[in-house]
């Protein structure tokens, strides 16, 4: 693979199309060998830039007709290519299976490896897959001026750039939001007037990304613009315009989005006799998380207007990359060495049940583990958050066979004083590695709360510091470091109760009502493991999970989901209960 260069790039603010053209790095050769190496191949693009000091490609294949589209081509791919090569490849993309196009560009070699670098550097990224059919067309489309304060450029803030990162290896720009009836006597004005207000209020909505000659990104702010709110007409009745919002809400969740040319917020309106009933509204998260959407929704609810408290995305880089700011970011280096020195290799071992596609989604939900962890807090004292940790490495460490578990908590960072107020993505994931041997559930949850008080401290940090530690580590170790295992506890804060002292039976009952369900299945990578864990109602407890098949096989992932029930349960039952897990050297 040679690389293209050019001595003055040009990175045009209304060509997206110039940064294309300079770094596509052409690879015939390679190409070629592909080709000859699968006969099941037709064609194949090799698209590919240079980041750094370090060049990613991706390979995209077209298959023969009567090739099998979900086949595992990529240990083929690499085997045709020298190391060199096969070091740089990311993804293995069979076209029209794995990675679909507008129409016309998978016919034109040229036009794909464009449309598909701008994916590949994080500029251009798909939503959620294919959406509503017929795709709804606006019956109107409004103009909405913005305003706000401030206007620049800078890198991405830590957080920012920990989920661009995110975005751009899932390939999926990772959608938050979507639709919600109005109160009567709404109007489009109305709907209006608070689509300005989001962009004018908070910085990040008037944020779009630019790209520098490495394929870096940089955030731009602007002081004004304008948008434009759509408006759907629907004739009347409740279940048409709920239908009509809905596929809305899908289209706009699943179009690819582009950071360089579009806000990063999707609004439409649905109208009807005149009055706006639906609203939809779909954002880019990395415009915002889970503690900046609450702060948008408290701001818009009384459209505040005081200045926000603590520091904005500009304001912020400019700190980060003070000496207080990498002074803070090298300590959390420290720690994380530690770390990732000691933990053991592998995370997770050789599934034996790999499945194509790879990345297999499940929930689980159980008012039983809802019981469970109330009695646990009861009994320990620990926090919710906490005790959900030590439960979940437990039931980790019997299903893997790997102790200490090492999983990575997404911190919210809304407690430091410079976060508080910022509409922006700031939470972080932690890293936490937890000896779940030896002792009992209780002396586990003991053992979590100086490992998450840890991981709370040092959840602020440069990513890319990290990745480099991780392969630096790596090195030293003669190994490849896998710290992709994530848990995002989402429950709302516990509200002090009276608990029941539940009974074997009462907690059978309860057991008997749980449901395990597979939700998905895809090729888009996704990380080695994520688990979600929200409230689903005021009785029971969801858990969302997702996994690598290669990793966890679906048998485990399931067994996984039951045993953490499991765990709680029987401590809750069983006070000194044995984890049941035995430490190996």
């Amino acid at each position: 693979m040679t690389e293209v260069t050019e001595s003055e790039p040009r990175v045009g603010r209304d060509d997206p199309g110039v940064f294309e053209d300079r770094h596509r790095l052409p690879a015939a050769d390679a190409e070629k060998r592909v080709r000859e190496a699968l006969p099941q191949v037709r064609d194949c693009v090799v698209v590919a830039a240079r980041r750094g000091e370090r060049v990613q490609a991706d390979v995209l294949l077209m298959l023969h007709a009567d090739a099998d589209p979900i086949a595992d081509y990529e240990p083929g791919v690499r085997a045709a290519l020298d190391a060199s090569e096969a070091e740089t490849i990311r993804r293995v993309f069979v076209v029209g299976v794995d990675r679909d196009f507008p129409y016309g560009v998978a016919e034109d070699r040229d036009a794909l490896a464009r449309w598909h670098l701008a994916e590949l550097i994080g500029a251009r990224l798909p939503g959620l897959g294919p959406g509503a059919d017929p795709v709804p067309v606006p019956d109107e489309r409004v103009r909405v001026a913005f305003a706000g304060e401030g206007s620049g450029s800078a890198e991405l803030v830590w957080g920012q750039r920990e989920i661009w990162q995110a975005m751009t290896r899932q390939g999926n720009w990772l959608p938050l939001g979507g639709w919600k009836r109005l109160d009567p006597g709404t109007t489009v004005e109305d709907v209006a007037d608070e689509l300005a207000y989001l962009h004018s209020r908070f910085p990040s909505m008037r944020t779009r990304l630019r790209f520098d000659a490495s394929a870096r990104p940089r955030q731009e702010l602007a002081a004004d613009g304008w948008t434009e709110l759509e408006v759907f007409d629907a004739p009347d009745g409740d279940d048409v315009a709920d239908q009509l919002a809905a596929a809305v809400d899908a289209h706009y969740q699943r179009a690819p989005y582009d950071l360089r040319t579009e806000w990063p917020v999707r609004m439409a309106v649905v109208r009807q006799g005149g009055a706006a009933t639906r609203m939809v509204v779909v954002m880019h998260h990395l415009a915002l998380d889970g503690g900046g959407a609450e702060i948008m929704i408290r701001d818009v609810a009384v459209r505040a207007t005081e200045p926000p408290a603590g520091l904005q995305p500009l304001q912020l880089a400019e700190w980060q990359n003070s000496p207080a700011g990498r002074k803070h970011t090298d300590r959390a280096m420290r720690h994380f060495g530690e770390i990732l020195r000691s933990m053991p290799v592998p995370t997770f071992p050789p599934s034996e049940d790999p499945r194509r596609p790879p990345w297999w989604s499940a929930e689980f939900e159980s008012s039983a583990l809802r019981m469970a962890l109330a009695t646990l807090v009861d009994r320990t004292g620990a926090d919710p958050a906490r005790v959900m940790v030590a439960v979940y490495g437990i039931a980790l460490a019997r299903v893997t066979g790997v102790n200490p578990v090492l999983m990575r908590p997404v911190i919210g960072n809304r407690f430091r004083r410079q976060l508080a107020d910022v509409v922006c993505h700031a939470s972080q994931a932690g890293i936490v590695l937890l000896d779940v041997s030896g002792g009992t559930v209780e002396d586990v949850i003991e053992r979590t709360g100086p490992a998450s008080m840890n991981a709370l401290k040092h959840g602020y940090y440069d990513p890319e510091q990290l990745d480099e530690l991780a392969r630096a580590v790596g090195r030293e170790r003669g190994v490849v470091l896998d710290i992709a295992s994530f848990i995002n506890d989402r429950r709302a804060p516990a509200v002090p109760e009276t608990i029941p002292a539940w009974t074997a039976d009462d907690y059978a009952e309860a057991r008997a009502r749980s449901g395990f369900r597979w939700s998905g299945e895809r090729n888009d990578p996704v990380e080695r493991m994520f688990i979600h864990i929200d409230d689903a109602g005021p009785d029971a407890v969801l858990l969302s999970l997702e996994a690598d098949t290669r990793a966890l096989a679906p048998g485990q992932i399931e067994r996984l989901a039951h045993g953490i029930e499991e765990v709680a349960v029987n401590a809750a039952l069983r006070p000194g209960l044995e984890t049941g897990v035995v430490s190996r050297a």
